[in-house]
């Protein structure tokens, strides 16, 4: 092979990701007896707990395979640990973050977010760590601050952030607010817990009220309080609908860029914390899913990589820190 031959090689098998790279980290996941706790703050993960010393630091690269490309993100490595217990694993991400970017209510505004990503097929070569490819399904599981915030799992829609979260003393003309239409079909169905219902029950569970029958035109709690029309949430989006998340983490699958989709069944639970300009974060599933969409765990290891980014630094989509596939044994 000639050495023109063998630099396009290494270009091709960098770009579609074929095989482990030559600094890939090996993660070992501790083999233990009893509940993996979700909360990253949990003495099980601490220098106290059992898994003291267990980490591996894996090195965070920039995305520079697809625009737009992302050459200097803020985060440079991940401190790595992993648990099971026959029944479930845990994977917790550690990292330095300098500020703590969790409500996005402004376009301005960014999130922080952390994501680990596995083949969905255990068998043959590891798809393309760009996300997969076309029949190359991957299983991301991202986790996000906001929803961490907003205490995703448990909360519901009373705990989504909204405008006036940031804007305390905000109030508008109520008549010029509310897209209110008692015409459509949708505004006559409350999709509150899956159960349809009438006009005055979307108002009343909803917080909203037809305009002529208000004593006064200002509203002090508007984004919390709309509802006579959100079409997010009649669809049944987990971006609009709160109570239809899991935990703090989303449960996707992609097969390429462009691809990424939520899954439609939830499996995977999580939790965030921020303390001492660090973030730490827990994924945590069964090893095993009823769901043809998730990674089944029926071997010794796995393929893992990771992503993270820094909202302070404006980081989202693929303007990211990441990682090619690593190993994580279990």
């Amino acid at each position: 092979m000639n050495k023109k031959a063998l630099i396009m090689g290494i270009v091709f098998a960098f770009v579609l990701g074929l095989g482990f790279s030559a600094n890939a980290a090996v993660i070992q996941a501790l083999k233990v007896n009893g509940n993996i706790p979700s909360d990253p703050t949990d003495p099980f993960w601490s220098n106290y707990g059992p898994t003291k010393g267990k980490h591996v630091t894996v090195d965070m690269e920039p995305q520079m395979i697809t625009n737009p490309m992302w050459p200097n993100p803020s985060t440079k490595w991940v401190n790595v640990k992993a648990a099971t217990n026959g029944k479930e694993i845990a994977v917790r991400l550690e990292w330095t973050d300098g500020t703590r970017n969790d409500i996005m209510v402004r376009s301005q505004q960014y999130k922080d977010q952390a994501a680990v990503m596995f083949p969905v097929s255990q068998s043959g070569e590891e798809p393309p760590f760009t996300m997969g490819g076309d029949g190359e399904r991957v299983n991301i599981w991202q986790w996000k601050a906001t929803w961490d915030k907003e205490g995703a799992g448990h909360a519901g829609n009373n705990g989504m952030q909204d405008v006036e979260d940031h804007y305390k003393d905000m109030a508008l003309g109520a008549g010029g607010y509310y897209m209110y239409e008692p015409g459509s079909k949708m505004s006559g169905i409350a999709p509150i817990n899956g159960t349809p219902g009438t006009k005055e029950a979307w108002r009343k569970n909803q917080g909203v009220q037809a305009i002529d029958k208000r004593s006064s035109h200002l509203d002090w709690g508007m984004g919390k309080n709309e509802g006579a029309w959100n079409p997010g949430r009649y669809t049944g989006n987990m971006l609009s609908d709160a109570s239809i998340r899991r935990s703090s983490v989303e449960d996707l699958n992609a097969e390429g860029f462009s691809t990424l989709t939520t899954q439609a069944h939830q499996d995977v639970d999580g939790e965030g914390n921020w303390n001492n300009n660090r973030w730490s974060v827990v994924y945590k599933r069964t090893l095993s899913t009823g769901d043809s969409n998730d990674t089944q765990f029926s071997g010794s290891k796995t393929p893992i990589a990771i992503a993270i980014w820094n909202g302070q630094n404006k980081e989202r989509n693929g303007q990211k820190a990441v990682t090619q596939w690593n190993e994580l044994r279990y």
